[in-house]
């Protein structure tokens, strides 16, 4: 209820309350056979509750309706090309959101991940349905191959490495005996890769090719396989470039093709994506994205103005700990 004061229009000027009451504009401007109706219609029980939600109006309203459907199972996913978010809730439990239908399952890790004292902290890296988890069983870390639709696990060596500033990911979908893990682990001056099926991580020294200053104060961006080469931004938005096949004979620093400075775009995220052939950098700042398409063969770096009409990207990063599980189709979004 609010009140507003008028003036009264008589001699003598005196102002007179007038109380407005507000109407139950949801529940009052549509007829009670319509919201019968389109309750009808609902079947899932997340919809139903929202719908109860929206006034005490729509509460009121109840149908003679079967049994809603629960939400279908998450595994009917597995083998989309839709991207699915995934949340570490604590060290037994985790969340997967479809952005679409805005389901989201609650669901527990698999017995495996269940040990005591192990305990899934952070995620590094997400594509193809797949995210790798770095574990912490004191005083080691263990980086896992998590698919957290089907449950699949795949347990990698023991890392020579401290987690800190470092960035992960695998070249192709975990099953495929070809799938490399790699790790640029800065504090080291180091990259290194393991091979899924193999016992340990092989180290590429990188001293004094690599200043671990560049990815101070925060983590650089994922890298991506663009062309064959792996290509990343370092902490001073400088391009970095390397052969995995040869990483120490093919590490270069584009260092003359200069993204803005944090000054002129700050930003709370930066990634590189591929779209329609092209490499671009994505610096997701506070207000809206700014878009980059780095030429290498003229070293430019030219803002780009794309439509997003067609376009979209399902980007959620270390902010809140959350990682798309297909990354595949991450292109833009504003």
């Amino acid at each position: 209820m609010s009140k507003i004061n008028q003036d009264s229009g008589n001699d003598q000027g005196k102002k007179k309350e007038r109380v407005i009451i507000k109407e139950d504009l949801w529940g009052r401007g549509l007829p009670t056979e319509l919201l019968e109706l389109i309750l009808s219609k609902l079947m899932f029980v997340v919809d139903i509750q929202k719908f109860h939600a929206v006034c005490k109006t729509w509460q009121s309203i109840t149908v003679s309706v079967s049994p809603p459907r629960q939400l279908p199972s998450p595994l009917s996913y597995a083998d989309s090309s839709f991207p699915l978010l995934f949340k570490i809730i604590n060290y037994r439990k985790y969340t997967v959101f479809h952005p679409l239908y805005k389901y989201t399952w609650d669901m527990y890790f698999p017995p495996q991940l269940q040990v005591s004292d192990l305990r899934p902290d952070t995620i590094y890296f997400s594509k193809y349905g797949w995210s790798l988890i770095m574990a912490l069983l004191d005083p080691h870390w263990f980086p896992i191959l998590f698919n957290p639709l089907t449950q699949e696990i795949i347990q990698l060596p023991t890392t020579p490495f401290r987690p800190g500033y470092l960035s992960m990911f695998f070249t192709c979908p975990p099953p495929h005996p070809d799938c490399l893990v790699v790790a640029i682990a800065c504090c080291y001056d180091s990259i290194y890769v393991h091979k899924l099926g193999e016992d340990d991580w092989k180290k590429h020294d990188l001293k004094g090719k690599m200043d671990h200053n560049y990815f101070q104060p925060q983590p650089c961006s994922h890298p991506i396989l663009y062309q064959g080469l792996c290509y990343f931004l370092d902490g001073r938005r400088n391009l970095a470039v390397f052969d995995i096949k040869d990483i120490q004979h093919t590490w270069i620093v584009h260092d003359k093709l200069k993204l803005p400075s944090r000054r002129e775009v700050p930003a709370v995220l930066t990634e590189l994506v591929e779209h329609d052939g092209q490499l671009l950098a994505v610096l997701i700042g506070v207000d809206r994205p700014y878009i980059f398409e780095l030429d290498l063969k003229t070293k430019s770096c030219v803002p780009m103005q794309i439509s997003l009409e067609k376009n979209a990207l399902f980007k959620i990063g270390l902010i809140d700990k959350s990682y798309v599980l297909n990354m595949s189709i991450v292109v833009l979004h504003g």
